[in-house]
């Protein structure tokens, strides 16, 4: 079966605040990072870090970004992961839909950087309703 993940596209801080947008890189090498390199005992890091664990080829990832309302959220590209986490840090994807030009916007409120999609009577309606339509 499909497991769903929402996944943060920053690294390092938020917006304005040193923060770096990721994905043009990663839809280049086909690949999703979880950050904290060398940060691997951050309280951040461990909380997320045994979703990334949980990723297996096939699984979709939904690269988001909460908006400021913090009800709804951008989608910038869904992808299909490809290689399962291997070093803590990252998958391999093939970046099968890409909306940077123009994200999507859903709502729905993802708001830490890794998180997998529960399996709940609204989240099924999200990925039924929105995220399985954005596939075709």
């Amino acid at each position: 079966m499909t497991t769903y993940f929402m996944v943060g596209t920053i690294h390092g801080g938020w917006h304005g605040h040193g923060a770096r947008e990721m994905l043009d890189d990663w839809i280049e090498a086909g690949e999703w990072v979880l950050g904290w390199h060398d940060m691997e005992s951050d309280p951040s890091y461990r909380k997320q870090a045994p979703n990334l664990d949980l990723m297996e080829p096939g699984d979709v990832l939904v690269a988001k970004q909460m908006n400021n309302d913090f009800a709804t959220m951008l989608v910038k590209a869904i992808g299909v992961v490809t290689e399962p986490a291997t070093d803590g840090h990252r998958v391999g994807v093939d970046w099968v839909r890409d909306f940077r030009s123009a994200p999507v916007t859903l709502p729905s409120s993802y708001r830490q950087t890794l998180t997998r999609v529960s399996d709940t009577p609204a989240s099924r309606t999200l990925i039924k309703d929105h995220i399985l339509p954005l596939m075709c």
